[in-house]
């Protein structure tokens, strides 16, 4: 019987990284669609169209699925629009926003702060100071992703440029740190479910805001930003966030937020082989340890964070 229930736990372990690999690998390559996209598409409408797009598929896969209705309890939707706004709406156009001047590699190391967000608003929460071995878990791929920002070719050019965008970067972090804690306190319905609520919920926080500063109608994007929008809506959005809500229930927000120490290292890698942003010998070698942090991570904190 113990082996029984060993076998269960490594396959549940298992899916989990593939989960955590899988999401990992779409927004790393997400940041480099936002930059393409952004040229001819101004952050909130872009947003906006990324939250469209999602909420049409989730429809429709709902549809076909057996997932059940979405729920009419006032509760739930209050719920799923703390979600919407924290884990969808504010970040993706702070994001959005920042990439107008930021970098793909930088502005993926400074969204992947999310972890240490999380461990202060648990501590905030629980009125206690973490445990020794779970800052160090923390820590290790804090300091990895410093010295990636430290070590970058772009980083020089911080002297000269306006700190709004990074800050917005450090708040989207933020943002994104208290939607996990709420999604893991969802009970009831399952991921699909909740990825296509929380999608109807976030579009209207955005919508007024793209219509009124940026007049989508305006806007004549070329073949290549369609395609950048439909990957982002179809593939980064709706997907990935089915996925990753998946990924929350089964390993909980600490382990889930720890993507953010796969996707610098992943979106520096694409953003070299594909925008031409510099990649060097101290970056690829700053890989090994954020990496590691994973395993760090997964072993050191607690799941109830």
């Amino acid at each position: 019987m113990k082996g029984a229930f060993a076998a269960v736990s490594d396959r549940l372990s298992l899916l989990a990284y593939l989960l955590l690999a899988a999401v990992s690998i779409w927004w790393a390559g997400s940041y480099l669609l936002i930059k393409i996209a952004v040229l001819d598409v101004p952050p909130a409408t872009l947003a906006t169209a990324r939250l469209l797009i999602a909420a049409v598929v989730l429809l429709v896969w709902l549809r076909l699925s057996d997932a059940g209705p979405l729920p009419l309890n006032l509760g739930s939707w209050a719920r799923y629009a703390r979600i919407a706004l924290f884990g969808h709406a504010a970040p993706l156009y702070l994001i959005a926003w920042a990439s107008m001047t930021v970098p793909v590699s930088e502005m993926a190391i400074l969204v992947a702060t999310t972890p240490l967000f999380a461990v202060l608003f648990a501590h905030l929460a629980r009125r206690e100071w973490p445990s020794r071995a779970t800052l160090f878990g923390l820590s290790a791929g804090f300091i990895g992703l410093a010295a990636f920002l430290s070590l970058s070719t772009v980083s020089t050019s911080h002297a000269s440029r306006s700190a709004a965008p990074l800050l917005a970067l450090l708040a989207a972090a933020a943002c994104y740190a208290l939607s996990a804690r709420t999604v893991a306190r969802l009970q009831d319905g399952n991921a699909l479910v909740t990825g296509t609520a929380v999608m109807i919920c976030a579009i209207p926080m955005l919508l007024p805001l793209s219509l009124a500063f940026e007049r989508p109608w305006m806007i004549t994007p070329t073949v290549r930003t369609v395609a950048a929008l439909l990957l982002l809506g179809v593939m980064s959005t709706a997907v990935v966030y089915v996925v990753y809500y998946r990924l929350i229930r089964l390993s909980g927000p600490a382990f889930a937020s720890m993507h953010h120490y796969l996707v610098p290292p992943l979106s520096i890698v694409l953003s070299a082989a594909f925008l031409g942003e510099g990649l060097n010998l101290f970056q690829i070698l700053l890989m090994g340890p954020i990496i590691a942090s994973i395993v760090i991570a997964h072993g050191l904190i607690s799941q109830k964070l």
